[in-house]
């Protein structure tokens, strides 16, 4: 099976509605999810931050070819600012954190590193 085949336009898609629905619906300090590790919520942003970027650059490299990276950085970051934004406005147990910003862009700029090394040493050969 060929990575580049899979739908990623499909797999972003689904990516982004789990970051919406556990941003949204998923109430922390929940007494029904374990919190024995501190901070494991910005885990969970570098890691879904960082699938959606690759994602996104997965389906997106088919259709842009110039500053694809620059593209996927700023739409991740206005996605996770708006999600921020709009937790504390439409729930009463949200507030906005900057740290799960830093956490998502540094997931995401830490994907899109390792994504192109992947690339060009993959193109090496």
């Amino acid at each position: 099976m060929n990575i580049e085949n899979l739908n990623w336009k499909f797999i972003s898609t689904i990516n982004l509605i789990l970051i919406i629905y556990l941003s949204f619906f998923i109430v922390p300090g929940n007494p029904n999810i374990p919190g024995f590790i501190p901070h494991l919520d910005k885990i969970g942003h570098f890691v879904l931050y960082g699938f959606q970027a690759i994602s996104l650059s997965m389906y997106l490299r088919k259709h842009i070819f110039k500053n694809l990276n620059t593209i996927i950085l700023i739409i991740c970051f206005i996605v996770g600012l708006i999600i921020e934004y709009l937790q504390p406005v439409l729930t009463n147990d949200r507030i906005f954190d900057y740290f799960d910003i830093i956490a998502n862009f540094t997931g995401v700029l830490t994907s899109l590193v390792l994504l192109n090394a992947l690339i060009r040493k993959s193109s090496k050969y």
